[in-house]
């Protein structure tokens, strides 16, 4: 079962780079464990993930060595949500869009069918603390997907295998780039 998740989160590293979602060493993303979830480290190179290069963080307590700096935010999901996974990346048009929008509705069928609507967050503070964190897992109650302005987006996977609820989380935020990279487009041709 490990071996299917370490291919599973290299699968998605080497994706979210190649589809320019996280530069090198940015984004995070992790799985429910019996314990608590296991999670990237920071400061890795997503395109070239390791098995060293993840981290088992509890659900309570301390944070271990290492883990993501986003660890506050995913275990905050954890807790107040039914996910078994969560990618947190960095898609250029969404973020762009995130800057202007307080809600980004799809215009595209595969985005209308698989998000809705995504909310855009604004906390003060929009990275790695308690405040993003409440914002971010309130948000993922009632979506599968959130922006926090300005910064980046987290999504959920509910399937019961960790490695496909991964897999399920990852292409929700390829839905959310493809859905804003058409909503961009037909705002730049002034039609809406």
């Amino acid at each position: 079962m490990l071996a299917r998740i370490y291919t599973a989160f290299r699968q998605v590293g080497e994706d979210l780079f190649q589809q320019r979602l996280v530069s090198a060493t940015a984004g995070n993303f992790s799985v429910r464990t019996k314990e608590g979830f296991l999670i990237t480290k920071s400061g890795v190179q997503k395109g070239r993930l390791t098995p060293e290069d993840l981290v088992e963080v509890p659900l309570v307590g301390p944070f271990p060595e290492g883990a993501s700096v986003e660890s506050v935010v995913h275990r905050e999901v954890y807790l107040r949500t039914a996910a078994q996974a969560i990618v947190h990346a960095h898609p250029r048009v969404a973020v762009a869009l995130s800057l202007h929008l307080d809600l980004l509705v799809p215009l595209d069928l595969e985005g209308q069918y698989h998000l809705k609507e995504v909310p855009v967050l604004s906390p003060k503070t929009v990275s790695a603390t308690e405040e993003a964190a409440l914002a971010v897992a309130e948000a993922l109650r009632e979506r599968p997907v959130c922006l926090l302005r300005g910064h980046g987006a987290f999504a959920i996977g509910l399937k019961e295998r960790p490695e496909e609820a991964l897999l399920q989380a990852y292409s929700l935020l390829t839905t959310l780039e493809e859905s804003a990279e058409i909503l961009f487009y037909h705002r730049l041709w002034g039609k809406g």
